[in-house]
């Protein structure tokens, strides 16, 4: 009994330590995929996609069957 006792207080600083690293690993992940910043180009992986795709569907106009570049709103 008293072994298990000195194996409690071990076993609590190790969950302790699993969970900070789980935490931040959490933390890394979210900021560097979904993390806002001040512009587009800072921001994480996720939101520079999604900003590309919303300015595509903006770019394409509907009464332009023969746009090839959707970077900018142009109808040649």
């Amino acid at each position: 009994m008293k072994l298990l006792r000195n194996q409690s207080g071990q076993i609590l600083v190790e969950y302790i330590l699993l969970l900070l690293i789980a935490v931040s690993t959490a933390v890394i992940l979210t900021t560097a995929l979904v993390g806002r910043r001040s512009s587009v180009e800072e921001s994480g992986v996720l939101i520079k996609s999604w900003h590309r795709i919303i300015q595509v569907i903006g770019n394409d106009l509907p009464d332009c069957p023969n746009q090839t570049d959707f970077n900018s709103p142009n109808c040649n």
